[in-house]
């Protein structure tokens, strides 16, 4: 139940960002065009707002089962080994995750010290994409791993 309401908030959180990052970009090119004026901001909304949905629509991906697979090769080996060659896509899954929750981290710590040029928001917020987004594929993860070990050992 708890990972169901998560996916949705995940899935209305990438909606949100979209809606953001489109009115934002529309009122860049109005501000630009129409005002002949540029709105200083709308980049680094946009650019905000892109990453975040970058990391979350990867996980979006992940718990979707969406992201790309060798069907092809797979389906011409053997059953046994197409069952344990099935665990190899989650694990790898896993192991990219980690390494995002690491670096990410990193990232956030970097970001602590720096602030965007024209609004002044802490790059912290920005980077910390990444090892949510992470974190999300890892938990997203894990039943399709535990699925794919059931049915090798089984």
């Amino acid at each position: 139940m708890v990972r169901k309401i998560l996916s949705h908030s995940v899935e209305a959180m990438c909606l949100v960002l979209m809606v953001v990052l489109s009115v934002d970009l529309m009122l860049g090119v109005f501000s630009r065009y129409v005002l002949v004026r540029t709105f200083t901001w709308y980049d680094e909304i946009a650019r905000g707002c892109f990453v975040w949905v970058v990391f979350l629509g990867a996980a979006v991906g992940v718990r979707r089962g969406a992201h790309f697979r060798l069907h092809l090769f797979v389906g011409r080996l053997p059953p046994r080994l197409q069952r344990a060659v099935v665990a190899v896509g989650p694990l790898a899954v896993i192991a990219f995750s980690l390494v995002l929750v690491d670096q990410g981290w990193a990232f956030v710590e970097l970001g602590r010290v720096q602030q965007t040029p024209v609004m002044g928001i802490s790059k912290a917020w920005i980077y910390a994409a990444m090892p949510v987004g992470g974190a999300l594929m890892l938990l997203y993860s894990l039943p399709p791993l535990w699925r794919a070990l059931r049915g090798v050992l089984g």
